[in-house]
Order: C-alpha cells, then structure tokens, then sequence
C-alpha cells in the first residue's frame, strides 16, 4: 500500500512539475507586467475564454493593478469577465456566497475578533485585550501555519499573555463563533480551511499565482486542490522579498516543495547601479536564497546616510516613501516630518492634517485677503472659532437654511454673524484662527506648511508617504528613506541566523523600492542596522570613489 502511495503522488509531482512555470522576479524586475502581457495575453489570443483563466495574489492592491492592465490591455473585454482575478480569500468566498448570506453567517475580521471575545468573557477585562490583540494574532498564524497553537505560542519570544490567558481566548472566541449568539462567525481563516473540505474548484485553462512566496501552508492545502482541475500554472514571487512570516507565511512552498521550471527574470526596470550594488550587500545573509542574478538600469542612482533628518534633500522632484522597520519608528517618521514642515500622508492615502482643518484655515486666508467664501467654506471656518463655541453658528442645522450659492466676504461675517471681533481678528491677520484654535504644535506645523508649500501644493496628493516597510511592498518610489536605528530593541547583533536573514528581507524589501535614490537615516556610524557588520565590509571594499557616493 505504502509503495502504492508513494508512486501516486511521485506521478502528481511530475505532472505538476511539466504543466508548471515558477517565475522568480526580483524588485522591479516586472513581475505583473510578464503575467499579463506574457502569459494572459498568449492565451486570450489564443481562444481561451478570460473566465477561464484564475489569477489569484496576496493582496486586493496586486490585484486591482492586475486587472486595470488586462483591462488596458483587452478594452474589448469588460472586468466582470476577469471576475477570477481575486485574493485567495476572495477566490474561496465566492463559493461560500450562498451559504453566508442565506444562513445569517457574516464575516469577522481582527477589529471585531477582540470585540467578541470581550463582550463574552468579563475575566478577560482585566487582560491586556487590545486591538489585534497578540493571542488571536499567534491562533491564527498556528492555524495558518498548520500547528498546534500550544507550540507556536511556545515559540514566540515576545509573548504577552500567561498560557491560561491564551487558552482562554481562544476557548472564548471559538465559542462565540460557534454557538454564542443567533448568527453564527466566519473568519477569513475559517473560510480557508473550510475550502479545503468543501469546495470543488472548477475547471481552468490556466491558474496564476502572484506573490507566491508569501502564501501560508493552510493556503497552499487549498492551491494544491485547485491544481488538480488546471491545465497550465504559473508561480511567481521573490523569495527575498518574503516578509510575512510573522503571519505563518512560508516560502519554501514556492521555491522547493511546488515542482516547477524555474525561469528568473534578469533585468531590474527599477534602479541604477549604485542603488543595485548597496541592495545586493543587504540581501547578503539572507538564508536559502534562490539564485536570481539579475541587472540594474542602466542609469543614474544614487545611495546617501544621514545622521540628521533635516539634511535630507525633499526638495529633488518626484515621489518619495520614508519607511520604518515597525510602527513606533513610523510614529518617529511622522514626528520629524512635521517638525520640517512636510506635507504626507500614509501609504492608505490619509494626510498628516485633517482636511477640515485645512478648508478653516483656507476660508480664513481667503477672507482675510478681501475675498469672499461659500457656505460650506463659511460653515467650517466656524466650527473652530472658538468664540462662538455656544452659537447656532457652529450647528449643521444653521446652514441648512443658507442657499449653497451664497458668498461672504470679511465684513459680511462679521456683521452677520454679531460677533464681537478680536483686534487680531479686525486686522485680518490670516493666522488668527490658527493661533487661537488650534494645538500649538498643529499650528506651528501649519505655518511651516505653508511657508514651504504655499497654498496650492497642499490642495494636491502628498508626494511623500510615512508608512512601514510592510505597507509599500510592492511599490515604488522615486526616493525611498529608510530609518534604521542603532539602538534597536531587539538588537540586530543579538539575533540568531534565521532572525537575521528575516530582518535583512524585510530591509532589502525597503530599500529596493528605490528608483532613484536611497536614503538611510540612521543614529550611529558605527553601526547601521539594518546593514550591520555587511555595510562596514562594504565600505572597506570600495574606493573614495566610490565611497564618497555613499557618503
């Protein structure tokens, strides 16, 4: 029997391994761009209907870009006829669509986890119970992983609950979902496992699988599932760039464990040499790494340090991302860029100021240099004056009696509204409102805006995103910034090797959203993590040339 097994699943292998192409892309070497225009294309040329084709990616972002080229590619072909362009989680969720809905199941996700498991068990008010909270965050990597979630828990060096408090969490939250109200809980884990067992997959022509590397072994139980009903596959990822292992990811699944012809894509559209040869120095270190010698642009890049934030260069055109290991040195990021006087958002598009505030400030300008506002503007503007903090003047239900067409200039609203004026106020000073209204470090962060940008640039989407390195994977910048602190928490230095190699992923991620120019900020000389010992060897192995491009 045994034997019999055996020769069953070597002849899967090799079936697998002739109908599959596993694509290694290294950062900007046009990974979606080879799928699309390459492989989608080859076979809707061919015939093929598009429904028949699955391409399946990591995040809702890959796959959105995924479809606007196949779209922009074929205008002929409308997206609902790419409907199996979807994450995993979406894939298997529209086959349980109908029994969702019908059956009053719903949807949970991480927000709502703590939530429910709170609201159920009083004992565990007093437990550090936050969002995402970390013993639901270790329950679901160990179900994504597959594993006990005793050992995993046994595993984690940072843990922040007693084994008690973790048992009892997830007792609780199994509990609601199962049978602790009249509608029943599914997670996006839950729908994963439950695909394994209940879906029939149908029938495709070709199955695509983008950003392969970071996909869990309890995701890759159902890949393997799907396979077995598909003509033609295609894997694709960076192995260097698999950074979601904190989530049960593991990318031996794309590099070993699926069969496969290995093609590596040998060209970066990216980044010049410089960029290519300091990136190549973070990579070092990396353990289990796949051969995947690749070329940088031919063009102009350029990599510098700083031990000072206010001397790098925002001024260059272009986009620029300013990254951070973990979200405390985001926080760090922020706190710097608004003392500069930078305009930013994070990577989800939310500005480093509230837009109402921006419109108050706006409408005061306006006036104040004997123009005249609307009545949105005019309504706003009120809302932070804090002398009619008891007026109809600052309520919604005011202005729903003002015709939208109406404008006012500076002396309309003073008489109209009977406010008895500051002298501040009568001598139009524009600053006025902000000086009185708000924070004084917001104010003075407002001030700095706008003596650096002006008015107009801030009306605009930021051209500089603070975020995590995690957030951008994917992306590109024109200027990327990395923060690298020598005095980490958790010492680079003191790390074991499989720690090491995954820190040098994440930083080689970072730094390889650079198309121009890259930037380390860092507090010591003498030590530049995320480099390490590797920058040192690294400045000892080139000339002053060379060197002072570092420099």
């Amino acid at each position: 029997m045994t034997s019999i097994i055996q020769n069953s699943e070597l002849q899967k292998h090799k079936k697998l391994y002739h109908k599959t192409i596993k694509i290694f892309g290294p950062p900007g070497t046009g990974k979606t761009w080879t799928l699309i225009e390459r492989v989608v294309k080859k076979y809707i040329k061919r015939g093929i209907d598009p429904e028949k084709i699955a391409f399946i990616s990591f995040t809702n972002k890959a796959v959105n870009t995924a479809v606007k080229r196949a779209l922009d590619a074929f205008p002929h072909i409308s997206d609902k006829q790419f409907s199996r362009f979807r994450t995993l989680h979406s894939y298997c969720r529209r086959y349980f669509e109908e029994e969702i809905f019908d059956t009053k199941a719903c949807m949970i996700d991480y927000a709502l986890q703590n939530s429910f498991v709170k609201r159920s068990d009083s004992r565990l008010s007093e437990d550090n119970f936050t969002y995402k909270d970390w013993s639901l965050g270790v329950y679901d990597k160990a179900r994504n992983m597959m594993q006990d979630p005793i050992y995993i828990y046994k595993q984690e060096s940072n843990r922040q609950d007693s084994l008690d408090v973790f048992l009892r969490k997830i007792d609780t939250y199994e509990h609601y979902k199962r049978a602790g109200g009249e509608v029943s809980f599914i997670d996006f884990t839950d729908m994963i496992e439950r695909a394994i067992d209940s879906i029939d997959f149908p029938q495709l022509e070709v199955l695509i699988l983008d950003e392969a590397q970071d996909f869990t072994p309890l995701q890759w139980s159902v890949i393997y599932k799907m396979v077995d009903n598909v003509k033609r596959i295609y894997l694709a990822g960076d192995d260097d760039q698999a950074i979601y292992q904190w989530n049960g990811a593991d990318s031996k699944y794309f590099t070993h464990y699926f069969p496969g012809r290995k093609v590596v894509l040998k060209k970066t559209r990216r980044y010049g040499k410089a960029i290519h040869e300091f990136t190549q120095v973070m990579r070092q270190g990396i353990l289990d790494s796949i051969d995947k010698t690749f070329s940088p642009q031919d063009k102009e890049s350029a990599v510098k340090r700083y031990l000072n934030f206010k001397e790098i260069p925002f001024s260059l055109e272009g986009t620029w991302f300013l990254l951070g290991r973990v979200h405390n040195t985001v926080n760090e990021l922020k706190s710097l860029a608004k003392d500069a006087g930078i305009y930013f958002s994070d990577n989800e598009g939310n500005k480093s100021f509230d837009d109402k505030q921006w419109q108050a400030i706006k409408a005061w300008t306006a006036i104040s240099n004997g123009k005249k506002i609307g009545k949105k503007d005019a309504e706003v503007m009120f809302k932070y004056i804090r002398e009619l903090k008891d007026s109809d003047f600052r309520t919604p239900k005011f202005w729903k009696g003002v015709p939208d067409f109406q404008e006012y200039n500076f002396n309309d609203l003073r008489e109209w509204c009977g406010l008895d004026m500051p002298d501040e106020m009568q001598a139009k000073q524009w600053w006025w409102i902000l000086k009185r209204n708000f924070s004084p470090r917001q104010a003075i962060y407002f001030l700095r805006l706008l003596k650096r940008y002006g008015t107009k640039t801030l009306d605009e989407v930021p051209r500089v995103v603070i975020d995590t390195i995690h957030s951008v994977k994917g992306d590109e910048a024109n200027h990327v910034v990395l923060y690298s602190k020598a005095n980490w928490p958790s010492s680079y230095r003191h790390k074991n090797k499989q720690e090491k190699s995954h820190e040098k992923k994440v930083w080689y991620t970072g730094g390889t959203r650079a198309k121009d120019t890259l930037h380390i900020l860092s507090t010591d000389y003498k030590y530049h993590y995320p480099i390490g010992e590797d920058y040192l060897i690294y400045m000892k192995k080139h000339d002053n040339k060379n060197r002072r491009k570092i420099d």
